[in-house]
């Protein structure tokens, strides 16, 4: 084997975790790494290719050469000789797809769903509103070949009604005559074309608005079910999944079905039928000027669809550079005081300068590549119209071809070719949905083993509160491989409290969940009353329980409907109840709303220990016969802790409490103190028992009678906030006066976050700033003047071409009334070659148009964002 030191793969090891770690962490031999730090094990002739996510690392190790194996150790790993992917997991695993994503080969295809299976939440109205859709698109797909066949017959009246070698001889009468025919002909031209006029308004519309009824009324069947199905899942498989991701998936995926599903289909299918229809003129017409269109028509479909994917992937890249400027800037902003304490404005705004310079780089070649791709599209345009009229004028010489059918033919296989390109975005936007579709249909079909929404299952008259758990061994589905109970025996009888306490991971909140059932036991059984909770309905479950967490979470609407969430049918009497109970009625009473005070986004207007009070009369409200406490106090200072804990003491009078506790000091009076450790119940009895066993309570009692003796940074940092934070009657006095502590609050907030009491100041119309003048921005620009005056020139060239080229055109038309044939094959080659020069000229106009005025653009948008940004900085 090769010496590791300099192989491609020691290189990229290197990389990833540093020149110290691999040298100290990595064992060699004969060339292999055999071990790194337990995770790598693989040949030193593999190229390593590392892809760091979140929360395992995947290797992917491909082989160049076989040779000689070592040792079956290393023949498992580079046996065949292909390309293979090993994972080293790691704690906080991911779900099960994503990491199958990870390791696909690459060019392996994305799942989707079938076509078909996209519509599967259309009702039978919405296949009526499809299938009308869909005929009015093929109708108006058609009308523009049949209107060119119009076009074609008109041309031929003209050249015809004005051919001098006819009229020039012959009697004044026979002349007025064809000119009465002439009008009569035009006039039942102009009705046909407003008939097709007429009919394209009304099937536009119709396709249009149909398929857009339709994908409309299926996206909200989708987002119901979408949300229904994640709301049906167990708390396991938000475990592996992320819950940020879901509602991307909400909002951006079912978005793309919509799209993907919605007008686009109706536009697919009018481009294709125009594709189709003008082949089919065109080759009735004449099928051999057809074939020879058809030697450019390819090309200039293929550049339709390139410059569309071209602008489309540029503009990816160029918005993905933006995105990650305006993160630079969002994380700048967002902690602007510790930028500002450490003096550290000039390096950020050299940071976002840098992210900003990526930006218009990508900016100025995507106007660079666009633009040759538009200049190259008139370019073939013009030479299409060179080579139809040549060719053209050969068959009218020896064929029985007429101007008229020249040009139908012409126009029908042009725009056939046209309208095949305009496909690629319909096609791209439908392949966008169904990969969408794929990963939402499997969760909203996914049946979870926990289903809340669930009629099945025993509902007793009921439920005293008796608790057993019986040999209960448990592990969470993120991690599969670390058991959290072992074994776990516990009884809790009816009325009693229980504390649970023990060092972190120890599993005295799983022990909760666990009476929740949020999680099934892997084996064992916990029983209510005796009965297998598994085998009681989900929802009874749940409405018998109630439960306050560490940290509170309430909802952005008013107090009474915050604590209704904990019974749908309760009361105003009753929620007034819950609060005395809660110790929460008597400031709720001095806010100037009372009950409908609304308490911002996750209860940002009340203090936290008012909103953990909020939280236990939610809890209440729904008069449990089991109350479940977990940590309730530990985020707590020590004057709202007191309030609290009075609170939580009056609460679980008359009810089974199982109260997981930090603060040993809040439990001395429970009734059975569980002692957990490793996963299983070590000691349990009273707080005096317990004590003179002298076991893991009792060192757990002392150590947190030391570190109340000798705080911690932590601890002093909390006993500052405390006394310098206002306090419950003064927190409620500010509150009640509105907004003092707004601009602070919004100084703070972190990304993302809002406001949720409205700026009268900012809402109001006359504080909105007036629109900048036109010669101010330019001012901006002045510096790229040079770009202005040459895309100003060929703006004005290009002006010019379609007058240009409708005076060729019509002068074209015109030498057909010619009967030398040397003449008109001589003029038709001069016009032929105009038309070519016409489109050389403009390849080279609508290139440098787009891009000067492209660069300009980039440049100014560039300096207004450094200028904001530098500007936001120096306040």
């Amino acid at each position: 084997g090769l010496d590791l030191e300099d192989g491609k793969g020691s290189k990229r090891l290197k990389q990833c975790f540093g020149v110290t770690w691999f040298h100290s962490h990595c064992v060699f031999k004969n060339g292999f790494i055999l071990k790194c730090n337990g995770y790598f094990k693989h040949s030193a002739t593999s190229l390593i290719r590392l892809c760091i996510s979140q929360s395992s690392i995947v290797l992917q190790v491909t082989i160049f050469n076989k040779f000689k194996m070592h040792s079956e150790d290393e023949k498992k790993y580079t046996a065949d000789g292909n390309s293979h992917e090993i994972s080293a997991p790691r704690q906080g695993h991911e779900p099960e797809d994503k990491h199958k994503a990870k390791k696909k080969k690459k060019g392996e295809k994305p799942k989707m769903v079938s076509p078909f299976t996209l519509f599967r939440y259309s009702s039978w109205s919405d296949k009526l509103l499809m299938i009308l859709g869909t005929v009015l698109a093929v109708a108006h797909g058609s009308s523009l070949p049949f209107a060119m066949i119009i076009f074609g017959d008109m041309t031929d009246s003209f050249v015809a009604s004005g051919d001098t070698n006819l009229t020039g001889n012959i009697s004044m009468n026979f002349t007025e005559d064809m000119l009465n025919q002439l009008e009569e002909d035009m006039t039942r031209y102009a009705y046909y074309y407003s008939g097709i006029a007429a009919g394209v308004l009304l099937a536009a519309y119709i396709q249009t608005s149909f398929w857009t009824l339709a994908a409309g009324r299926q996206i909200k069947k989708i987002r119901e079910k979408f949300f229904h199905a994640i709301m049906r899942q167990e708390i396991g498989w938000f475990d592996v999944n992320d819950v940020g991701e879901l509602n991307t998936r909400l909002l951006d995926d079912v978005s793309k079905i919509n799209e993907g599903i919605g007008d686009k289909i109706g536009l697919l299918v009018q481009a294709l039928t125009t594709f189709v229809t003008g082949f089919i003129v065109g080759l009735i017409r004449g099928w051999k000027l057809t074939l020879v269109i058809l030697a450019v028509s390819p090309v200039l479909g293929l550049s339709a669809a390139l410059w569309a994917k071209v602008l489309s992937a540029f503009t990816d890249k160029e918005q993905a550079a933006y995105a990650k400027a305006g993160a630079v800037a969002e994380e700048v902003l967002a902690a602007i005081r510790t930028v500002i304490a450490f003096g550290g404005q000039e390096k950020e705004i050299k940071r976002y300068h840098k992210n900003l310079e990526d930006a218009k780089r990508i900016g100025i070649r995507k106007a660079i590549t666009a633009n040759i791709s538009m200049g190259a599209a008139f370019l073939l345009i013009y030479a299409s119209y060179a080579l139809a009229f040549w060719y053209g004028t050969t068959l009218i010489l020896t064929d029985d071809y007429t101007i008229g059918k020249v040009l139908t033919v012409f126009f029908s296989v042009l725009i056939g070719a046209f309208s095949i390109g305009q496909t690629a975005p319909s096609i791209e936007a439908f392949a966008s949905a169904r990969g969408a579709a794929y990963t939402i249909f499997n969760i909203i079909d996914n049946e979870p083993q926990i289903d809340s929404y669930s009629e099945t299952g025993y509902k007793p008259d009921n439920i005293k509160g008796n608790l057993e758990f019986k040999n209960v061994y448990f592990n969470y589905p993120s991690r599969p491989d670390v058991e959290i109970l072992k074994g776990l025996n516990l009884k809790i009888n009816s009325g009693q409290t229980v504390a649970l306490v023990g060092s972190s991971g120890c599993g005295k909140s799983t022990t909760v969940q666990l009476i929740q059932r949020f999680y099934d036991p892997k084996e064992g059984l916990v029983t209510i009353d005796g009965q297998d909770i598994r085998t009681l309905n989900v929802r009874y479950l749940r409405e018998v329980i109630g439960v306050v967490n560490q940290e509170p979470v309430l909802f952005a609407t008013t107090i009474a409907e915050n604590i209704r969430y904990g019974r749908e049918d309760v009361t105003m009497e009753d929620i007034e109840k819950a609060t005395k109970e809660a110790n929460a009625y008597d400031f709720i009473m001095k806010l100037p709303n009372k009950f409908e005070t609304v308490v911002g986004e996750r209860g940002a207007q009340l203090s936290g220990g008012q909103k953990q009070r909020i939280a236990i009369a939610r809890a209440l409200v729904r008069n449990p016969k089991i109350l479940l406490l977990d940590e309730a106090t530990s985020a707590l200072d020590t004057e709202s802790e007191s309030i609290v804990q009075a609170a939580l003491d009056k609460a679980r009078e008359g009810r089974t409490t199982v109260v997981v506790a930090h603060r040993l000091s809040t439990v001395r009076n429970a009734d059975l103190i569980a002692v957990f450790e490793g996963g299983v119940v070590t000691e349990q009895g009273n707080h005096a028992k317990l004590l003179e066993r002298k076991g893991i309570y009792h060192k757990l009692v002392n150590m947190q009678a030391i570190e109340a003796e000798v705080p911690s940074s932590e601890n002093y940092e909390n006993t500052r906030s405390v006394k310098t934070s206002e306090s419950e009657p003064e927190f409620e006095e500010s509150l009640m006066k509105g907004l003092r502590r707004r601009s602070t609050r919004r100084s703070m907030k972190k990304p993302g976050e809002q406001d949720d009491t409205p700026d009268e100041e900012n809402t109001s119309p006359a504080e909105e700033l007036p629109p900048a003048s036109f010669m101010k921005i330019m001012k901006l620009n002045k510096t790229e003047w040079p770009y202005f005056v040459a895309g100003t020139l060929c703006s004005i060239i290009n002006g010019a071409l379609q007058p240009a080229f409708s005076i060729i055109f019509a002068e074209i038309i015109g030498i057909f009334n010619e009967t030398n044939k040397d003449v008109l094959r001589k003029q038709s080659n001069l016009y032929s070659l105009l038309f070519l020069v016409l489109g050389i000229i403009s390849f080279f106009t609508f290139f440098f148009q787009g891009f000067t005025f492209g660069k300009a653009g980039e440049i100014l948008t560039m300096r207004l964002r450094f200028m904001a940004f530098k500007a936001m900085l120096r306040q």
